[in-house]
């Protein structure tokens, strides 16, 4: 082993001793990746170690004892390498199992070969006609090269699978990684020693890399990132151009043999013009190459935040406001799908987001999310947004509930960006995956946090805008009412005096009659019984109208008080019409009933539902015209919210209510007809 070999030895076995650190510290997120990976770092770490002692010792370790170790520490570091990749690509429990339960017997077997314990390899090679040096060397071969065409196909496979630009390039990343493995592998397994130093690269190098993959979830887009170096060499390729342009100049103007004065001034001129073309040449150069290697202009982004403030400024309206959202996000970043979402629970903690607008999406349902959601709390703790590769794979998301994660893998979107008022969300902007199948850049992630910060502001002055045009309605709709209101508190108190005037009036008649009464008269008791009868009636007549006053009183300030007990409503119904008999019969009006005695006892204030029913009883026969019918009718039914109830109907085949005054008529003071046509007969057609 050279110097050099022995110094990158040293280098590796240093490398895998961080790595192995590292993945300790890491070890509390219970990450299956990082498990393997400590494992894969301590193999590697052992085989480094090997290396240096085959060097360190070389010749006190008998040739083919250190042959043996080597090549099965690198068979033993290729099969940790595979358990790592299916670990990486999130294989079932199953499938890793089954790896790991044959990788061990395998592995075993391999040692049982190479060390000749108990005459192992001596009788297996004997049975397959082979030297035992031979078959340890195939048999570490065979099991270095299975291990890693396991994790170059799984790697393969899961291109085909992955849609993710962020998972596709993660796993670009791994491809390179197990390619320098297999490199390193070919250099070690084939013997080639004076390669060794490329083989300890290799290994170093794609160690390096795999552990980096996995100890962080977000690695810089493998594309972009060759961009920028071609970039970069371009840049740096036109300028040195223009300047070895002005050298030979100078070099030209020296050749012509012109005074050192002169050339001195030739060649500040050239320096200067140099310098100043250097600027806008750089400017330049950058945006063409931009658009060459990119595909892609650099935006004015203050220009185009500009833009969709001014836009939004003009969407006072909320489901406007999302229109104007998503096709400035089609406008802005280029995009076929996006979604805005508004939280229809603002204020409650849990959240509901609705559709507001999208395109090149259909078919889509609300989000509905708890407090406690890992998707809000990750907002909350100040991230400005979140992809749904991150959404995969970093532990903030493991308790995501299965539900919560179907919902937004459903809406195929590529990076998610909250719309937030302080610590409260208020909706979600949503964006698909670019045209191009790129990832996004830095300055797009900025610009869509940036919109999203611009939208919060506008859907705040859309939300206001709406709250006032609810109240300007409610106050219109108040002042009808108002209006109303006083109407009928008008009509009221032209009926209530109307109501207490009659009687009033008769009271005062017959007591102006008892007051002029004579002798001859006292002589006649009929006629004093007849005024005192009067008397009575009508303050009888206004004692039941004061009492129903006061009924409407204790209704509106809620201190009525019901005397509930058990109650037939058939016996309700012949006490409420029992004052009306002689009325009906007066009038040829024909009364009946159907289905009370079949109806169950039911707890009420009975004193109330007489008075109640009186009441509909004499609307119905004031309303029916002489010789019509009035029928009460009972029966048990079926109510959404309050299950088996009883409903009892007074029919009549009188005039009826408009339907537009259905809702209305149980409103207080509220009358269908004029006032002007108010009786206060109880029993008097009014058709």
């Amino acid at each position: 082993m050279t110097s050099l070999e022995a110094i990158l030895t040293l280098i590796t076995a240093i490398m895998f001793s961080l790595v192995v650190i590292s993945t300790v510290m890491r070890l509390p997120s219970r990450e299956g990746a990082n498990i393997h990976l400590l494992f894969f770092a301590v193999g590697g770490l052992i085989f480094s170690i090997l290396l240096l002692l085959q060097w360190a010792v070389v010749g006190s370790l008998p040739g083919m004892i250190a042959e043996d170790l080597l090549g099965i520490s690198a068979a033993v570091v290729s099969v940790l390498y595979a358990g790592l990749t299916l670990s990486f690509l999130r294989r079932k429990p199953l499938t890793l199992g089954i790896f790991w339960v044959l990788g061990l017997l395998i592995t075993a077997g391999a040692v049982l070969v190479n060390f000749d314990i108990q005459q192992w390899g001596q009788k297996t090679a004997a049975i397959i006609s082979l030297p035992p040096q031979t078959l340890a060397y195939w048999s570490n071969a065979g099991i270095t090269a299975a291990a890693l065409a396991t994790a170059l196909i799984a790697t393969l496979v899961d291109f085909r699978h992955r849609k993710s630009v962020q998972h596709l390039n993660r796993l670009r990343y791994w491809l390179i990684a197990t390619l320098l493995l297999g490199g390193s592998a070919v250099v070690f397994i084939a013997g080639l020693v004076q390669w060794n130093w490329l083989g300890l690269i290799f290994l170093l190098s794609g160690s390096l890399l795999a552990a980096y993959v996995v100890l962080r979830h977000h690695t810089p887009n493998l594309g972009r990132l060759m961009g920028r170096v071609l970039h970069y060499v371009s840049i740096m390729g036109a300028l040195a151009a223009v300047f070895l342009l002005g050298a030979a100049m100078i070099v030209a103007v020296v050749r012509w043999g012109m005074p050192p004065a002169v050339v001195l001034l030739w060649a500040v001129i050239i320096a200067i013009i140099m310098a100043n073309l250097a600027p806008p040449l750089w400017r330049y150069t950058g945006k063409i190459f931009s658009r060459l290697i990119f595909g892609k202009q650099t935006p004015d982004q203050q220009a185009m935040i500009k833009h969709y403030s001014e836009r939004l400024s003009t969407a006072l309206d909320i489901q406007r406001l999302g229109d104007t959202v998503i096709s400035l996000m089609i406008e802005t970043l280029g995009l076929e799908k996006g979604i805005v979402f508004v939280n229809e629970r603002q204020g409650t903690g849990d959240v509901e987001l609705r559709p507001l607008s999208s395109v090149g999406v259909e078919n889509l349902s609300n989000g509905k999310f708890p407090p406690d959601s890992p998707f809000l709390d990750y907002f909350r703790r100040g991230h400005k947004h979140v992809s749904m590769y991150d959404i995969d794979v970093l532990p903030d998301f493991r308790n995501l509930l299965p539900e919560e994660k179907a919902w937004l893998e459903s809406l195929g979107m590529e990076i998610f960006v909250p719309i937030m008022r302080q610590l409260e969300f208020v909706g979600l902007l949503a964006f698909g995956p670019q045209t191009q199948g790129t990832a996004y850049y830095e300055e797009d992630l900025e610009l869509m946090e940036t919109l999203a910060d611009q939208t919060a502001l506008a859907m705040d002055s859309a939300r206001l805008f709406e709250q006032l045009a609810l109240v300007n309605q409610e106050v219109g709709q108040l002042s009808q009412q108002l209006a109303f209101v006083d109407e009928t508190k008008g009509d009221f108190l032209s009926i209530a005096s109307h109501e207490l005037r009659t009687p009033l009036t008769q009271i005062h008649g017959y007591s102006q009659m008892l007051l002029d009464i004579t002798e001859n008269d006292l002589k006649n008791p009929e006629y004093i019984k007849t005024l005192i009868e009067g008397v009575v009636k009508g303050s009888e007549r206004m004692k039941s109208v004061i009492d129903l006053m006061f009924d409407v009183t204790e209704v509106d300030t809620g201190v009525v008080k019901l005397f509930k007990g058990q109650v037939r409503l058939a016996e309700v119904i012949q006490e409420a019409v029992s004052p009306y008999l002689s009325a009906l019969d007066n009038r040829r009006i024909a009364f009946a009933t159907r289905g009370l005695d079949d109806l169950p006892v039911v707890e009420a204030d009975g004193t109330r539902l007489v008075q109640a029913f009186e009441n509909l009883l004499s609307n119905a026969i004031k309303y029916t015209p002489d010789g019509g019918k009035v029928e009460v009718s009972g029966q048990v039914t079926q109510d959404e919210k309050l299950g088996d109830v009883v409903e009892v109907v007074v029919a009549d085949t009188g005039i009826g209510i408009d339907p537009e005054y259905h809702e209305k008529i149980f409103e207080k003071f509220f009358r269908v007809d004029d006032t002007m046509h108010h009786s206060t007969g109880r029993t008097k057609f009014k058709g």
